[in-house]
């Protein structure tokens, strides 16, 4: 048996010359090459007669050795022995940094793949690139041509499922900035699945529910899988947590409050009866159709009215979603896999957004008025319902993904088609120009000071915005050995991408219509090459154990943006093979998405910010939208890793990464009002004659530059309990599992310089760009979970250290805790409960009850006095809180 392995590492493959048929494609351009590519390989793999007889398609599935026979140049016969991976292995013979088995998957609780990958989301984070990447995600190694093909794939049918580095990305046509996830399938299954789930919170209301249905099948190569699901979450008022927003200004009030048109005094003969200059007036308590006097004003002199209806505010808005997906994958030549994949999404929000509210001219010489001079008039109108923020989108999705082999090489081509609307309807106010007239005119019976009949708020202004996108992309990939060397064969990746984006905007805006149209083309070519330099096994430099190196590049050209490069290399050392030290250095350009550049102008009213130049909470209009002078941002990334499995300790990985990222011209949105970043772009902030904070916009902008170092780690280990019982049906009777993950990130650096000649703000150091403070230094989560005999528990704690954000005082600076939270899940699957085993009703049958936040926790804010600001309260940041869930699954 040695021998026998022996002789498979040391021989080669029998290759067939494919490279004159496909090489001739790759001087076209790129958007010809990826049309050309599916239809060529397609015709090739069915048309191809290989060079050697293989046995049966099915030995390519397995673990097992092919002997083939051929007659060498002397006439003597040749043995070659070709080894084989195991069923949807990935490319290369890269080390898998964590491995999912299906019993440890049935101890995680989850229904469907998309709540697995949300599950392990620490362990498939990626430090590099942008912070935020979703991994890469495979199915059976191979690519596929949207995650809608995966999503709904119920956790039974996943056999087992790998987590690899971000060099494994590349392989594959991707960036090497986010890691793999390779998603294995059994052979063989079918069912349908129906879901039902509720959620609430312990403090009441936040109220979600999803009805879901399924039908899958898999056979070899044919894979099904159709479903429905339905969500629809509750409003939650901040009239539901007791919380009262600050008022939308220093002026608006139910009572209402009065102010000159030209911001000065309201009237000398007031300021000389109060003796000092009155700006500003509440309106005093009145009954309807009293004439005031400067009197009854004097009491509210330079005091106007604060007041907030929490029943106006949502903290979670009420959103409805239908999500309808296809999928149908089947061999259709004998080399050749096809999948194709349709999917459509309709979701509605809807949010309130405080009072309705307006603003009335009194005129001098009005029956209503005891000033010498107009005079301007701000209330809340609580008669009529609040101002609402509607949100209304629709997407499809349509994709087409071709896998397949000619000789050693493999090939895919994806198409996708994607196309998204979605409309906007922001109420920013009452439309009070008939109520104005009534007032102008002198309408007796039209009294400003009393309620007024809601007849005269009948109107709104509301600015609307209406997006659509359509996107084509076209991919392939070309994957396989070009030669030998002593350490090992030479081998490449080839993928060319071509990318149509267009998008529509139109904002109707304070009555200002506005279009904006973006047409981006894209085409990428991306090669990736890996050269085996050392390898023990095959006694070529011994010493070294085992070294591969890496080099990748990237072109391409963007419309509007010119020509961006990607550019580089790395090198994987295995001293041992239970240790490696994975090294890459990146650098790449990166023009800013169409959205960034071109979505629509909003403004949103009474959206609750701290202004840290004030030191006070106030409600601003934020403004959101596109931003057509965004250049392209320049990453240049270094990344430097540990994986150990130590054979002493059966089960267990351990990943550790460091990374330093440098992005010049980096894009970002600035929502809060700091000293340094009001100095730094002084247009984005609007104050009133009082200095408050009045607008913010929000629209993305570059900083000049970002720095980021951080260390993070994956500890996993995972055993069985018991051993797996012999005979068939007790597949999941295996004995169970348990397993523990520790995941953890600590930043070392996170500065952002915003423009040339200002210090950098330090984001581990007081230092903001976000309404919560700066980064926390860490962040650790531990998961463990265990199954047996049918019951299962999860258990979930995720941790984060405290930051602050210092303003120009201590005082009005912010200080925010560090958060612990606790998440717990139990489940039963009641067929695998030994005492209804043989209960056919009971028979893939799960009820789950699950605990989130069980400790209530919430992030504390604290001003240098102590003293939680308006709108900064537990329930601001954390609406829901402990929320309990309870699921029923059935399968049949």
């Amino acid at each position: 048996m040695q021998k026998n392995a022996d002789k498979r590492m040391a021989d080669h493959d029998l290759k067939t010359s494919i490279l004159p048929s496909v090489g001739r494609p790759l001087l076209c351009p790129t958007l010809g090459l990826v049309c050309g590519l599916g239809s060529l390989l397609v015709s090739a793999s069915a048309q191809t007669t290989t060079a050697s007889v293989t046995t049966p398609s099915t030995a390519q599935n397995s673990d097992t050795s092919t002997t083939t026979s051929t007659t060498s140049l002397n006439g003597g016969e040749k043995i070659v022995v070709k080894g084989h991976k195991p069923a949807g292995a990935v490319l290369g013979d890269a080390k898998a940094i964590m491995q999912i088995q299906s019993d440890e998957i049935r101890s995680y609780g989850v229904d469907t793949a998309a709540d697995l990958l949300t599950a392990i989301a620490p362990e498939t984070r990626s430090g590099r690139g942008a912070t935020g990447n979703t991994p890469v995600v495979l199915l059976n190694g191979k690519r596929i041509s949207g995650m809608q093909e995966v999503n709904d794939l119920p956790f039974e049918a996943i056999a087992r499922v790998e987590i690899f580095t971000e060099e494994e990305a590349l392989r594959y046509g991707y960036p090497a900035d986010e890691r793999v996830v390779n998603i294995i399938t059994v052979k063989t299954f079918h069912a349908v699945r129906l879901r039902t789930y509720g959620s609430t919170s312990t403090d009441g209301g936040g109220d979600d529910g999803v009805l879901g249905a399924s039908f899958t099948k898999l056979s070899g190569e044919r894979r099904i899988n159709l479903s429905a699901r339905y969500e629809a979450q509750a409003r939650l008022l901040d009239s539901d947590r007791g919380v009262t927003p600050p008022s939308a200004s220093g002026l608006y009030s139910n009572a209402g409050n009065v102010t000159s048109v030209s911001g000065g005094s309201l009237d000398p003969a007031l300021d000389a009866l109060v003796g000092q200059s009155v700006t500003s007036a509440g309106v005093p308590s009145l009954t309807a159709g009293q004439i005031p006097t400067l009197q009854d004003f004097r009491a509210y002199a330079n005091a106007p009215h604060v007041s907030s209806n929490a029943s106006d505010y949502s903290l979670q808005p009420r959103t409805h979603e239908l999500r309808l997906n296809g999928v149908y994958a089947d061999q259709i030549f004998k080399t050749v896999s096809a999948s194709f994949n349709a999917s459509y999404t309709h979701s509605n929000s809807e949010s309130l957004q405080g009072p309705a509210r307006g603003i009335l001219t009194l005129p001098a010489d009005s029956l209503y008025s005891p000033f010498s001079q107009d005079t301007l008039l701000y209330r809340n109108y609580t008669a009529v319902p609040a101002l609402q923020h509607t949100a209304h989108t629709d997407t499809v999705h349509a994709g087409l993904n071709f896998n397949g082999d000619v000789g050693d090489w493999k090939w895919n081509s994806t198409e996708s088609f994607d196309r998204s609307t979605s409309s906007t309807n922001s109420q920013t106010g009452l439309d009070l120009s008939a109520a104005q007239t009534a007032l102008t005119s002198g309408l007796s019976s039209f009294d400003p000071f009393s309620e007024v009949d809601r007849n005269w708020l009948n109107n709104r202004f509301t600015n609307r915005g209406h997006t659509t996108g359509t996107s084509g992309k076209i991919t392939g990939l070309l994957s396989g050995s070009l030669f030998s060397l002593p350490a090992g064969d030479v081998s490449t990746s080839i993928a060319p991408t071509g990318t149509l984006t267009e998008q529509n905007a139109t904002s109707l805006s304070q009555g200002k219509l506005q279009r904006t149209h973006i047409s981006r083309d894209v085409g990428t070519l991306q090669i990736d090459g890996d050269i085996p330099i050392a390898n023990a096994r095959k006694h070529v430099l011994s010493f070294l154990g085992k070294l591969d190196a890496n080099i990748n590049g990237a072109i391409s050209q963007v419309s509007h943006f010119g020509t961006l490069g990607t550019i580089g290399g790395g090198v994987t050392w295995e001293p041992e093979p239970w240790v490696q030290f994975p090294f890459s250095v990146t650098d790449r350009t990166e023009a800013p998405g169409a959205t960034d550049l071109i979505a629509p102008r909003i403004e949103t009213p009474n959206v609750t910010t701290y202004d840290y130049v004030t030191g006070r909470s106030v409600q601003v209009t934020t403004i959101s939208g596109g931003n057509r002078n965004l250049q392209a941002a320049d990453r240049h990334e270094i990344s430097i890793g540990t994986i150990i499995s130590p054979s002493f300790l059966d089960g267990a990985r351990l990943h550790v990464n460091y990374v330093r990222d440098r992005n010049h011209n980096p894009v970002m949105s600035l929502p809060t009002a700091t000293a340094a970043i009001e100095d730094a772009f002084p247009d984005r902030y609007q104050r009133n004659s009082d200095g408050i904070l009045d607008v913010v916009d929000i629209r993305p902008v570059n900083a000049l530059m970002e720095k980021r170092n951080e260390w993070n780690a994956t500890f996993s280990f995972s055993r069985p309990l018991g051993k797996k019982p012999e005979g068939k049906g007790e597949k999941h009777a295996a004995g169970g599992r348990y397993y523990i993950v520790l995941t953890q990130v600590w930043r070392l650096k996170d500065t952002v310089q915003l423009r040339s000649g200002l210090p950098p703000i330090d984001l581990l150091n007081g230092g903001t760009i976000g309404g919560t403070g700066g980064q926390p230094r860490h962040e650790v989560e531990l998961q463990g979970g265990v199954f047996k005999n049918g019951f299962g528990f999860r258990l979930v704690t995720k941790w984060q250290s405290a930051t602050s954000t210092l303003a120009s005082t201590h005082a009005s600076s912010l200080f925010f805790s560090d958060l612990a939270t606790v998440d717990t899940t139990a489940f039963a699957d009641l067929g695998e409960i030994p005492r209804w085993q043989k209960r056919r009703w009971a028979k893939n049958f799960r009820v789950m009850m699950s605990v989130s936040n069980l400790f209530n926790s919430r992030i504390r804010a604290r001003n240098g006095l102590g003293v939680t600001p308006a709108g900064y309260e537990p329930a601001f940041l954390d609406p829901l809180g402990r929320t309990v869930s309870i699921s029923i699954r059935k399968s049949v």
